[in-house]
């Protein structure tokens, strides 16, 4: 490694594995419902995007002698390539009926995750802000790098918090895979709820607005309903 690793460079690696574990949900509820349509629709996937190993390997471990940064960029390429790709295969022979058993596992994914979270920091009741839950959904969610124009906060009270993209982070691996922006972004989206509602059962996120769905931006909100 050119570097020596920092806390931020774990703070990345456990959002990527988070990713991991969504795409592995994702993938099990699929092989759940489609059976055997499903795990030929994957081995086709894993041809090009091969399924993760989970070997129990420190990021040490992992880079070796590869760069921090592009390293760990190119772990976060991996994952949400290979997961754009299998969300566009199932879309290409499933539809509508793939989308909603994804949208549905990534849902229940971010509650556990938000849960966890929680539980993890310890969080009293009255801890469980929209604020709180915006905050631990970015120690959690993998949207970019450091580096990138991320989630920037519009505005924020007691009851609710807002939340923008100017640049749509997840595009360029939709492009990667020839998948369709709406339907990667549509479950991406089904999980930043669930982490909500894991969080705090009264939260409800709202999607205002969206880049792949055609708006000059993204927007965003955790409020308490």
């Amino acid at each position: 490694m050119s570097l020596v690793l920092g806390p931020i460079h774990h703070w990345m690696h456990k959002k990527i594995k988070v990713s991991e574990a969504r795409e592995k949900a994702i993938v099990q509820a699929l092989k759940d419902t489609f059976g055997q349509d499903a795990k030929n629709i994957l081995a086709d996937v894993y041809k090009k995007y091969p399924e993760p190993q989970d070997d129990g390997k420190s990021l040490e471990e992992i880079l070796e002698d590869k760069p921090i940064h592009s390293g760990i960029q190119g772990m976060i390429d991996d994952v949400e390539t290979r997961e754009a790709a299998i969300i566009a295969a199932f879309d290409r022979k499933l539809g509508d009926k793939a989308k909603k058993v994804a949208s549905e596992a990534a849902y229940q994914h971010g509650i556990s995750c938000g849960q966890k979270a929680a539980k993890d920091k310890n969080l009293s009741p009255n801890d469980k802000t929209p604020g709180k839950a915006f905050e631990l959904l970015l120690d959690n969610y993998c949207d970019g790098m450091p580096c990138d124009r991320g989630a920037q906060v519009l505005d924020e009270t007691a009851k609710s918090i807002v939340w923008d993209h100017t640049v749509c982070i997840h595009g360029k691996y939709c492009e990667a895979a020839n998948a369709p922006p709406k339907v990667v972004c549509d479950i991406l989206i089904s999980w930043v709820s669930g982490f909500g509602t894991g969080i705090n059962s009264a939260l409800k996120h709202t999607r205002r607005k969206c880049v792949a769905h055609g708006d000059q931006t993204c927007e965003s909100c955790y409020e308490l309903g």
